[in-house]
């Protein structure tokens, strides 16, 4: 079982990138310009020879050829004002994972936004309630409540159940899926640059690429079209980044966050 998968989180109109989701330089380094991202789609489109994949569907699918998958990650504004619209002007579809302690904030999704999505089509999934920076080092307790909750907000909202959700940044370990299939996920995206998917308890757990604000629109499809090159040289880096990661801790992300200040000032 295979899928390709894209991490996308925001976009924006111009060049304000706290306009939108979560402020600072660590998330501006994941956010893309609308004229930016519509290249992006235009070099995707050019490779591919159907339209990318709705999970909901893929999941009661018993068998299907490799399915590819747009994801965008926090629940920022810049889903309903900017993605959603160039999807939809090419008929396709995109998966919006909402942080649900920041629905309805200045610059997040409200909940009637998160509705036109989901009636548009668009599938709308859980990032978590809080967004916690390192989910696969709480405790069980806690992993558990962050679905339990983001997954109960969305449900109310959507008035129908919430079976997507992705891991909050990028740092996936197994009780992070067995507490997502304990609230009713039936699909769990990480940042691990695969295509392999695995089981946990029911639950599907399929790795995605990143596209970050500096990455080419050839960069985006040469990933979507499955190319070795790209998909193995994001396998190497996030592994490195991963094992560091898992010594260094809250130390990781703070070295982290000062080197995005830098790449992106």
């Amino acid at each position: 079982m295979r899928a390709l998968s894209l991490e996308y989180h925001d976009v924006v109109d111009g060049s304000d990138f706290d306009s939108s989701g979560f402020a600072g330089a660590g998330p501006a380094s994941y956010k893309l310009t609308r004229a930016d991202f519509n290249r992006h789609l235009d070099a995707i489109a050019g490779v591919v020879t159907r339209p990318p994949s709705r999970a909901v569907d893929w999941l009661t699918e018993t068998r299907s050829a490799r399915p590819l998958f747009l994801t965008f990650d926090d629940g920022g504004l810049g889903a309903s004002v900017c993605i959603a619209e160039s999807l939809e002007r090419r008929g396709w579809r995109g998966h919006f994972l909402v942080t649900a302690q920041r629905i309805g904030s200045p610059t997040f999704l409200s909940a009637a936004q998160i509705r036109e999505l989901h009636a548009a089509g668009h599938v709308i999934g859980t990032h978590s309630y809080s967004h916690p920076t390192r989910m696969g080092a709480c405790s069980a307790g806690q992993i558990l409540d962050e679905w339990r909750r983001s997954t109960g907000i969305l449900a109310d909202i959507l008035g129908a159940p919430v079976v997507v959700g992705s891991v909050p940044g990028g740092y996936y370990k197994r009780p992070v899926a067995e507490a997502a299939a304990l609230v009713g996920l039936r699909l769990l995206f990480t940042s691990a640059p695969t295509t392999k998917c695995w089981m946990v308890d029911g639950c599907r757990v399929a790795g995605r690429y990143t596209l970050r604000r500096w990455s080419p629109a050839s960069a985006a499809a040469a990933l979507a079209a499955g190319h070795l090159g790209p998909r193995a040289s994001q396998w190497l880096l996030f592994n490195s980044l991963n094992l560091a990661r898992t010594i260094a801790g809250d130390q990781y992300t703070r070295v982290r966050e000062r080197f995005w200040a830098a790449r992106v000032s």
